[in-house]
């Protein structure tokens, strides 16, 4: 993995370890758009969990980060 994928998958697991005030995920899930499918980035409620992701516009799901995948 480059540097930015290493960084992507470490900030999408640290979103991961709240549940999602918008789409109703628990943790350890990616964010779901209303058809069910993992949405492209999480939602800004739930990174926003995260201190240091806190003042990002947006915080891109990872492609590996999908259903059934831990």
């Amino acid at each position: 993995m480059t540097d930015h994928q290493d960084t992507t998958a470490r900030d999408a697991d640290d979103v991961e370890r709240h549940d999602c005030p918008r789409c109703g995920v628990q943790p350890g899930s990616p964010c779901r758009s209303r058809s069910g499918a993992v949405a492209g980035i999480y939602h800004t409620g739930r990174f926003k969990k995260v201190a240091r992701l806190a003042k990002l516009l947006r915080v891109p799901t990872p492609a590996d980060h999908g259903p059934g995948q831990p």
